[in-house]
């Protein structure tokens, strides 16, 4: 069965996508950035005050302006993931993924039975409150999971986590692992750098897509050039503030001139 999943069918036919990252938690935000040109949008519930309960005028936002969302998750969490799929998310990404065992886990609670655990309810926004008639035959097909790694541990594993049935991409953190690798705050760090590349040609050479997220397009550019597949450019929080903060700077400049 032919995937709906656009984000998911870009990465199998090996195409390279470029993305923005969102932490406002507004619709608003959500919707005017697609239109800014990216392929897809980020929803963050781990480091924004967007809840799993809060994401649905997200998804609804990024929908309008047909764009792809990957939602990334909290935490680890059955509930929560069930709640993100029944409300139409299709791409999920879930943090802090150390190793395959935790992969395993999570891949199960994004399936029904008899090949995970998802629990069934069928009048959900993601079956389009029934007019989907086909949608617990494809629902597993149009699903994109990609685990987060975050540390030198989750690095060391990498292949087995990417090696996990159902993991259907690699996300590499660069603040968090330049953390781990006692680089806090300096994700640009050489030993960090060098890292990172290494972990996306070994995420492709098992046929995964490696993506990560990078301040600038300089720093994005230098990812796609070391083998990552799908790259978000800035958060929203960071434009708006780092514009606005420069707009703030020029004018108090002219007016002391």
């Amino acid at each position: 069965m032919t995937t709906r999943n656009r984000f998911k069918a870009a990465l199998d036919a090996g195409q390279s996508l470029q993305g923005v990252w969102s932490m406002s938690g507004s619709p608003t935000i959500v919707e005017a950035l697609g239109h800014v040109g990216a392929d897809y949008v980020v929803l963050d519930l781990e480091h924004s005050p967007t809840s799993i309960h809060g994401m649905l005028p997200l998804l609804q936002a990024s929908r309008s302006a047909n764009t792809l969302a990957a939602v990334r998750m909290s935490d680890h969490s059955m509930t929560s993931t069930k709640h993100a799929l029944d409300l139409g998310a299709n791409t999920l990404m879930f943090p802090f993924v150390q190793d395959a065992t935790e992969a395993a886990a999570l891949v199960a609670f994004c399936h029904y039975p008899p090949n995970g655990q998802r629990g069934y309810a069928l009048m959900t926004r993601a079956s389009d409150y029934l007019a989907d008639k086909d949608y617990l035959a494809r629902a597993s097909d149009d699903l994109l999971l990609i685990m987060q790694v975050e540390t030198t541990q989750a690095v060391a594993n990498v292949e087995k986590i990417a090696q996990v049935s159902g993991v259907g991409a690699i996300f590499v953190g660069p603040g968090d692992l330049s953390a781990s690798m006692g680089h806090l705050g300096n994700a640009g760090h050489p030993d960090v750098r060098s890292l990172m590349a290494e972990c996306a040609q070994r995420v492709n050479s098992v046929g995964l897509a490696c993506g990560t997220v990078m301040g600038d397009a300089e720093q994005a550019a230098w990812a796609f050039e070391v083998g990552y597949r799908f790259v978000a450019v800035g958060t929203d929080m960071a434009l708006l503030c780092g514009n606005a903060r420069k707009a703030q700077l020029d004018v108090r400049e002219r007016r002391q001139k």
